[in-house]
């Protein structure tokens, strides 16, 4: 059991060095193949992310921990700031801004505050192409 738990934090550790995240227990992840834990407002992230745009490759990190105490959270669910990166063809000839607005249509009612009456204070968005991936690996 050790040894898989460390191995989730490994995974854990590897897929949210992207955004430069400290490496906490209250980070959740999800890659095929990778472990996750998870809580209701990172399920339906992922459930809409995937069910939109069949990512090729899909990281929700939950950023809330890093800003208890901060105005934006009062009288939420304290899921309230995530940074997603996605890599998905559906991306493919949009813009940056299109591709955020693309995510962010997906999870409109739970930027519009959605679950609990709190929902999402602050998105961090990575959206790329499966080939624009390759090239920054």
């Amino acid at each position: 059991m050790a040894v898989l738990r460390l191995m989730c934090l490994l995974a854990i550790m590897n897929a949210s060095s992207a955004f430069s995240a400290s490496v906490a227990p209250s980070l959740r992840t999800s890659r095929p193949g990778l472990c996750s834990v998870s809580s209701s407002m990172y399920n339906t992230i992922h459930e809409k992310l995937t069910e939109g745009l069949e990512p090729v490759k899909l990281v929700v990190v939950d950023n809330s921990h890093q800003h208890a105490g901060h105005a934006g959270v009062n009288g939420r669910s304290g899921e309230t700031h995530f940074a997603v990166e996605v890599v998905s063809n559906k991306f493919e000839g949009l813009r940056a801004v299109k591709r955020h607005q693309l995510v962010y249509g997906l999870l409109k009612e739970e930027m519009e505050g959605g679950r609990d009456a709190g929902g999402i204070h602050a998105l961090e968005i990575k959206a790329k192409t499966e080939d624009e991936d390759i090239a920054t690996a």
